[in-house]
């Protein structure tokens, strides 16, 4: 759940010890995308301990704290990232899941077609600048 202030996030904190339900507020008081699916993420994978740029895309503080968490509970502080505030909730735990290479080749051969398109492009324009002529 991601709110503006600390005010907000007290509230949500209060409506959750309340017995409120995360998904609930979620949806009542979250600013953030997942706010319509109850505040719900993707699974995310990161070694333990948490280090910056090394938590799958989530603020370093919020990777911290759901170390800490054990399955089905919510932060009993919010957490200040960017400018706003994030209470957390861990639903599950799982080990990281590889995925074998006939599922990841397809994703891989786009990134590499992509890579090589760019860079075709690229050496394009290079040349084209080089021998264009131009007057005024």
């Amino acid at each position: 759940i991601i709110v503006q202030d600390p005010v907000t996030a007290a509230t949500v904190l209060s409506e959750l010890k309340a017995g409120k339900s995360f998904e609930g507020l979620a949806r009542q008081y979250s600013m953030a995308p997942s706010r319509d699916a109850g505040g719900e993420l993707p699974w995310v994978s990161f070694h333990t301990p948490a280090t910056e740029g090394k938590t799958s895309g989530l603020p370093l503080p919020v990777a911290q704290a759901l170390e800490k968490l054990k399955v089905g509970a919510v932060t009993s502080d919010s957490i200040p990232v960017d400018g706003v505030r994030a209470i957390v909730k861990l639903d599950a735990k799982r080990p990281t899941q590889v995925p074998g290479f006939a599922t990841a080749k397809p994703g891989l051969q786009q990134q590499l077609q992509a890579a090589a398109v760019e860079k075709a492009s690229a050496q394009m324009i290079g040349n084209l600048l080089k021998d264009a002529k131009i007057t005024q």
